[in-house]
């Protein structure tokens, strides 16, 4: 028995609960902080705020946050059977790369502190825990990397921590073996699903390669898209801008790369871009094309953007004090 439609119904119905645009833009506009925490206190998240207010601890409220997406990810992962489970198994073990990725950063640049945890989506079965234990070995990352859980993502981490001894070029090799590996298995069970973000990613390696003056080969997500396709044209050239004027007319969204040539950081430019385009889509898939068993990571995938962009929002009023148009530019257009 299928249980596609119970957990897309159970999705909707959580979404509902969802900030609307109206509520986000009145967070960012909120002149006090109060103002932001009766906003929040009449959606989904209202329950968080009965076990610690932001305006008290940001950071416990953040961790709190995240430790909820982690129970709700693990609530639908124990309904779900056949395709839908190893669809979030899949997305599952993306989260987990992201962690690692972020702790090993941490670890080889020595300044993991206790902010990690805040941005840390703790979908390991031993929860926060576990990640202090890895970051409590942080004296020496190939010890730490025995304490990673995912085989899969265990083998690409201590190959290349055994590679070479630069940090730079640890963390670039890191974070492509972790992005390949995740990336691969979600292209597995949800092709057209992941297929983009693939893409991006491919193209975003070649270019942070290029700025560092280090090949990206062997560190592609294989087999997908148009920039693995033009891989060995690619790496013939020295900067990034010739990588992008090259790719404009053939990347899927020429718009993005065109956007990033306009800026003084295209890479950083072109990443801002993407994950814009890349939610409005997912939001857009999720609220027309609902029925769809990809729907499930759609779902996940929005509400993990939304959980980010109320940090931004918190962490603006209370520490940075972003301007409300900048802010509002970063926020992702994921609301009804």
């Amino acid at each position: 028995m299928s249980t596609v439609p119970f957990l897309i119904a159970k999705a909707h119905a959580n979404h509902s609960k969802s900030l609307t645009e109206s509520q986000m833009n009145g967070m960012i506009t909120a002149e006090k902080m109060s103002e932001v925490e009766m906003i929040l206190q009449s959606t989904g998240y209202g329950h968080l705020l009965e076990e610690v207010r932001p305006s008290v601890s940001l950071h416990k409220f953040e961790v709190a946050l995240r430790r909820d997406y982690a129970k709700l990810l693990s609530v639908y992962r124990s309904a779900a059977i056949g395709d839908v489970e190893k669809l979030l198994n899949a997305f599952t073990l993306s989260i987990e790369a992201e962690n690692m990725d972020m702790i090993f950063q941490a670890i080889i640049r020595d300044n993991i502190d206790e902010t990690l945890e805040e941005i840390i989506i703790p979908v390991g079965k031993f929860g926060l825990h576990h990640y202090r234990r890895i970051m409590e070995t942080s004296a020496d990352a190939l010890i730490a990397s025995d304490l990673i859980i995912y085989p899969e993502l265990r083998k690409p981490v201590q190959q290349v921590l055994n590679q070479t001894d630069d940090p730079d070029e640890r963390i670039f090799r890191l974070s492509a073996a972790l992005s390949h590996t995740s990336y691969q298995k979600l292209y597995e069970v949800a092709p057209q699903w992941v297929k983009l973000e693939a893409e991006f990613l491919n193209l975003e390696t070649i270019c942070r390669a290029i700025n560092m003056g280090i090949s990206p080969q062997g560190w592609l997500i294989p087999n997908i898209g148009i920039v693995y396709k033009q891989q060995k044209q690619l790496m013939n050239y020295d900067n990034v801008t010739d990588v992008l004027n090259y790719m404009v007319n053939k990347f899927p969204i020429p718009r993005i790369i065109r956007n990033a040539l306009d800026s003084k950081d295209p890479v950083a430019r072109l990443e801002d871009e993407f994950l814009q385009y890349l939610y409005f889509t997912r939001y857009r898939d999720f609220s027309i094309f609902g029925n769809r068993k990809e729907a499930i990571l759609d779902y996940f995938s929005i509400k993990l953007a939304e959980i980010e962009d109320i940090s931004r929002v918190l962490t603006s009023k209370i520490l940075t004090k972003t301007p409300r148009s900048e802010l509002r530019r970063m926020i992702y257009p994921i609301y009804h």
